[in-house]
């Protein structure tokens, strides 16, 4: 089964790091739910939502050309949206057997809706809310590889029960604070993606972090584990993106601010941070950053674990 891996930030680089319908969710413009049918609605499960299903029945065999979605549980919570990081629960069955072959297990990571990398059982989360039990019937073939050529015709389903514990700012929401002379300028996209433009003079030779969004979030500590989307480009004329997890599927990423595998110039700018902020970070080539380039980072800080 394909899994979204964690990534990790470090100095410059990423490293390890359907048919639809289009009815609208409440509350969500322009969100597009997932098309349901008979592949997904015919299956029901038992038990309290966040724990693992006491039964769950799958009428075999299932068949389906498209991944379908059915809400078993309705929430009433935040709604997904392109972008938005989430955490579910799930468990996996074959349509063919009704056997378990993913047990009920917490996904290790946030999983970002949207993202071009998630794979149909992430695309199946568009427009749920938090709290929402689903039932989603998707093509083996497709859940499978991640090569194989999609086409329409019907083929073994396997049967997923998620619930949709928690979900994350899709981008930096914080009040837009006053840019600082010689310092780099940041202009965000319609999705969050900033565009990062250096200033004509020469990079500064020491360590410089500015707040470009004010979060109104949890407060950031030695403990958390940021959720946060990020961008690093070269202090250069041309700017070049060293590492962006806005270009790398769009999957928001984690960050263990009490890991010493992140670079303490990051862990301490980050720490103290309040969710919702968008923060700049201009480190000088240092033996710890690895590169030989300064190096600008900007950080969207969406939730904290």
């Amino acid at each position: 089964m394909r899994k979204i891996p964690a990534l990790i930030v470090v100095a410059g680089l990423l490293a390890t790091l359907t048919a639809c319908s289009t009815s609208s969710a409440p509350g969500s413009a322009g969100c597009t739910t997932p098309a349901s049918g008979d592949a997904s609605s015919v299956v029901s499960a038992s038990g309290s939502f966040g724990e693992a299903p006491t039964k769950v029945t799958i009428p075999t065999p299932i068949n389906t050309r498209h991944t379908q979605v059915s809400t078993l549980v309705q929430g009433d919570g935040q709604t997904l949206t392109d972008g938005t990081p989430a955490l579910i629960k799930f468990a996996v069955y074959s349509g063919e057997t009704g056997k378990a072959v993913q047990p009920y297990a917490a996904a290790a990571a946030p999983v970002t809706v949207g993202a071009t990398a998630g794979g149909p059982l992430v695309d199946a989360l568009e427009c749920a809310q938090v709290g929402s039990r689903l039932a989603v019937a998707v093509k083996v073939s497709d859940l499978s590889s991640t090569t194989a050529k999609k086409d329409d015709k019907s083929g073994p389903a396997y049967i997923a029960v998620i619930d949709v514990v928690r979900a994350f700012l899709p981008k930096a929401d914080g009040a837009l604070q006053f840019g600082v002379n010689n310092m780099p300028a940041v202009v965000t996209a319609a999705n969050g993606a900033p565009g990062i433009s250096i200033p004509d003079v020469a990079a500064p030779k020491t360590e410089k972090v500015q707040l470009v969004r004010k979060g109104n979030g949890a407060k950031l500590t030695a403990k958390s584990t940021a959720v946060a989307q990020f961008t690093a480009v070269d202090w250069a004329a041309e700017p070049t993106v060293q590492g962006s997890t806005w270009v790398n599927g769009d999957a928001a990423t984690t960050i263990d601010l009490s890991s010493d595998k992140i670079p303490s110039t990051v862990r301490k700018a980050l720490i103290g941070q309040r969710v919702g902020s968008q923060v700049m970070i201009v480190i000088p080539p240092t033996a710890e950053s690895g590169s030989t380039s300064t190096l600008v980072y900007v950080f969207d800080l969406l939730g904290s674990l």
